[in-house]
């Protein structure tokens, strides 16, 4: 599978979860997240991806200043139509464009980073942080709404799968 396929993969994983949820399900505070949302881990996840397509049209990428837009983490459609607009955006790009990884490592803001790095390496640290997220969607899925079927590889890192499928 190829990195742009990854990234599909996991939209259309997402796409499925909330396909079978409701607005009030998505927007639902739950123990099991602290008291956060399954609409929260999805925002977050779009974020991350939208912040890697625009600043391959900049040239720069800071992780940490995201927009927190909560539309997506309330409104499943607005969701939707994030995700369709990503996958076809990533699809477009060039895997070897160059970027700066712009970044701070404290928490006073004095201590900034830049780090050179590729578009198909940030799109790789993007599908593995979403699919730490869905690992902990997952979670909550099982313990809140029985009514929802998984795959059975949502929220499981690919290595993970591979190594299961060759033992």
């Amino acid at each position: 599978m190829s990195i742009k396929s990854s990234s599909s993969d996991i939209f259309r994983q997402l796409t499925g979860l909330l396909h079978q949820l409701s607005n009030s399900e998505y927007a639902q505070p739950l123990v099991v997240l602290s008291g956060n949302t399954i609409g929260k881990h999805v925002r977050h996840i779009l974020e991350f991806f939208d912040i890697l397509v625009v600043g391959a049209q900049t040239g720069a990428i800071n992780y940490d200043t995201r927009q927190r837009d909560m539309r997506l983490e309330t409104d499943i459609a607005e969701a939707l139509e994030r995700m369709y607009l990503l996958d076809r955006s990533i699809h477009r790009m060039n895997l070897y464009h160059p970027l700066t990884l712009e970044g701070d490592l404290s928490a006073d803001g004095g201590n900034q980073i830049q780090i050179p790095s590729t578009f198909a390496r940030e799109l790789l640290y993007n599908i593995e942080h979403a699919i730490h997220h869905m690992a902990l969607i997952q979670v909550a899925v099982k313990d809140s709404f029985y009514h929802i079927v998984l795959p059975p590889h949502f929220g499981v890192a690919y290595s993970t799968v591979h190594h299961q499928h060759s033992h």
